[in-house]
């Protein structure tokens, strides 16, 4: 039997390599949300979530403020007997707080997860799929908006790297897309596939005509043509289209996932487990998109450190109907990254899920502390802690 007894609440700002920009922003950073549980017996877990206001409403001060105020409360000194209650617990925690800000429970549970795995002498895993997860995963790479030279140079690293799924962010700018998707073509060969996303940038009657310019490329899917909100839009562009329609913005959590299915509204679900409120949700999701015959992507945030990134492998490595993996970027994007482990896929895009206990990865408190500020302190029994930025 364990209890938590402590929840630190921390806010960082990890800098970029680079500049990474696709239709609804550009960024040289990413502010994000961690969270440290620490059980009764020392057992430590890490937690991250990456707030979007223009994904899911949240802010980063939102986020801090709903785990202090909201989620914490509920889990503080309550006791777990064994590792088989775990799902249960986190579950009626989630069930008891009735509505979730997607990134700010996505920490917490995570954070929970990774210190009872510690605790139990366990993966994850075990809590996410009816079997043992696949050995390895199979990552994407995804080519943000860049201009025809930097194109070029990522083409020709892309083929050496031995990437076979690649996604290029595209915008309201066709003619761009048109002439990108011939650069990555030519040098990528047609044994390729290659997808866009277009982060919401077009109406419904623009998705159609600018699918129609890029299908001499042989594009496979088309990801998030028009609004979050635009259900009807989506819905029209599915039946219209013969490429696959994924959601990702319109997607943010199991209400989201069940109004999408009923309106017929897509044929894939991109689910990022930040956006979607944790492990469990995700999974939740992905077992609705299987039963409806819908495939799934498991996407990332940009700007998420190595702990976001192992939670995301081990989801697909649970999952039967994905059929892409984004993320892990690591220090190929961060300057640092929060983990010692590297969670960058190797050759051809191929990863193993992290074997370790928890979410089998080892975070550098030194890094959190140089890029982050410690926000909250809770104790069980005891009142919460404010700590000045």
């Amino acid at each position: 039997m364990t209890s938590i007894s402590r929840i630190d609440i921390f806010t960082a700002t990890l800098p970029f390599r680079l500049s990474f920009g696709h239709a609804l922003a550009e960024r040289r950073s990413s502010t994000n949300v961690y969270v440290r549980v620490t059980l009764d017996d020392g057992s430590v877990g890490f937690g991250e979530g990456v707030p979007r206001e223009y994904v899911t409403g949240e802010t980063v001060e939102g986020a801090v403020t709903a785990i202090a105020e909201r989620y914490a409360p509920l889990v503080l000194g309550q006791a777990v007997c064994h590792a088989a209650g775990v799902p249960a617990f986190i579950d009626g925690a989630a069930e008891t707080a009735a509505r979730l800000e997607p990134a700010a429970w996505c920490a917490l549970e995570l954070a929970m997860l990774d210190a009872f795995g510690h605790h139990f002498g366990c993966s994850v895993s075990q809590w996410l799929g009816d079997g043992p997860p696949a050995h390895k995963v199979r990552y994407d790479f995804i080519v943000p908006f860049t201009g025809q030279r930097v194109l070029g140079i990522l083409a020709v690293a892309i083929r050496a790297l031995g990437f076979h799924q690649v996604k290029m962010k595209v915008g309201q700018d066709v003619d761009a897309a048109v002439r990108g998707l011939a650069t990555l073509r030519r040098i990528l060969g047609r044994g390729v596939d290659l997808r866009v996303d277009a982060n919401c940038a077009w109406t419904s009657e623009q998705a159609l005509a600018a699918i129609g310019r890029l299908r001499p490329f042989g594009i496979s899917g088309v990801e998030q043509p028009v609004a979050a909100d635009d259900l009807a839009g989506l819905r029209r562009v599915t039946r219209a289209v013969p490429e696959s329609i994924i959601v990702d913005e319109s997607l943010c959590s199991v209400a989201d996932a069940r109004r999408l299915i009923e309106a017929g509204a897509c044929n894939a679900f991109n689910i990022r487990v930040s956006k979607c409120g944790g492990l469990r949700n995700s999974v939740r999701i992905a077992r609705m998109a299987e039963l409806a015959g819908l495939s799934c992507v498991v996407g990332a945030q940009v700007g998420e450190s190595g702990i976001l990134s192992a939670a995301g492998r081990h989801l697909a490595a649970s999952l039967p109907c994905v059929r892409h993996v984004e993320g892990s970027a690591g220090r190929l994007l961060l300057k640092e990254d929060l983990t010692m482990d590297n969670v960058m896929p190797g050759w051809g895009g191929w990863a193993r899920p992290f074997a370790g206990l928890g979410l089998g990865v080892r975070v550098r408190s030194d890094l959190l502390v140089r890029y982050g500020n410690l926000r909250r302190v809770l104790e069980a029994g005891a009142r919460s802690t404010r700590v000045m930025a």
